[in-house]
């Protein structure tokens, strides 16, 4: 497979419950559907990520993989964006990213054969599309010859919630092998880790040849692999949505796709520092940090989160308040 001719299957990921933001994101309508940055849903910011492609590479239609209570809700958004999706995959019950790169590896090497999947959660914003795109460029080139790729977004502060990736040897322009997986540090860990240089944020997006994570499943998690696989043929397909098999599937480990695969296999690779506005939105303050909004102001008042959908909202004098 060429640089020139790469084509890539992007897998959204759309089954979290996104409690951290409770009571704005609830189980039947979480936070990858809420419009929390732009007049758009992270869902719908995710799809347009991937509606245009850098030279070199093409996007295939989006493959989306849910919860089957979610079903109305993303295809409503698809309609509103004018997207129409490869398909749907619904889970019947959680089993975590492990089994969601599997099931996304075997309907791709089915349906789309020869591409890459790019696997990426719904709900994350990044403010800076292009330069994604052209991280996603640049391991594409790596996973086509076999490589895991994963996407190391450049830190801006010692932050203590994220897991972090080590960087080792150069093996392509902005592309290194995967040193280390390190968990959520202390703080002097972490300021450490941003003085380096040489250690980036965890973004949970992957990119890979179906083969390849075929293959590390069967070595690293045989028991995912074989459930996952089992539970998509045995599916029910009807109108663009597939079904995942129930009794299949609930014999699936839930791992996540770090656990059982990147941190034991020896083809992870990542590419970075990538610097394109990234942020999980997975706390209050990260969504008051990407949310300004001209509509509110704040006088002698601190520690406050204001959300408003149009009216002006003026606070002064108070601290510690959720509006």
């Amino acid at each position: 497979m060429s640089a020139a001719s790469i084509t890539i299957q992007p897998v959204v990921m759309s089954g979290g419950a996104g409690t951290r933001l409770w009571p704005m994101s609830r189980a039947a309508h979480p936070k990858q559907f809420l419009p929390l940055v732009s007049d758009k849903s992270l869902f719908q910011e995710t799809i347009a990520r991937v509606a245009a492609a850098p030279d070199g590479v093409s996007f295939r239609a989006p493959l989306v993989i849910c919860g089957d209570a979610h079903v109305g809700l993303i295809t409503a958004q698809l309609a509103q964006c004018g997207v129409t999706a490869a398909a749907i995959i619904t889970e019947p019950m959680p089993r975590n990213t492990a089994a969601v790169a599997a099931v996304a590896a075997g309907w791709t090497a089915r349906h789309a054969p020869g591409a890459l999947v790019l696997l990426m959660p719904a709900d994350h914003h990044i403010a800076d599309a292009d330069s994604f795109r052209q991280a996603v460029k640049k391991g594409a080139a790596a996973a086509a010859r076999g490589a895991i790729v994963t996407l190391g977004v450049k830190p801006s502060e010692p932050h203590t919630g994220f897991g972090y990736i080590e960087a080792g040897a150069a093996i392509a322009d902005g592309v290194s092998e995967v040193a280390a997986f390190r968990e959520k540090p202390d703080l002097e860990t972490a300021k450490s880790y941003l003085a380096g240089g040489r250690h980036f944020w965890n973004a949970g997006i992957f990119l890979y040849s179906p083969d390849a994570m075929i293959d590390e499943l069967h070595a690293f998690a045989p028991a995912i692999r074989k459930a996952a696989c089992a539970a998509l043929e045995h599916g029910a397909a009807q109108d663009g949505i597939i079904r995942l098999d129930a009794d299949e599937f609930a014999d699936c480990p839930s791992n996540s796709i770090d656990y059982a695969v990147m941190e034991k296999t020896s083809r992870a690779a990542v590419v970075g520092p990538v610097d394109a506005g990234w942020s999980d939105i997975g706390s209050w303050t990260a969504l008051a940090h990407e949310s300004g909004d001209a509509n509110i102001a704040e006088i002698d008042s601190d520690n406050l989160l204001i959300r408003t959908d149009g009216p002006f909202v003026g606070a002064v004098g108070v601290k510690d308040l959720i509006i």
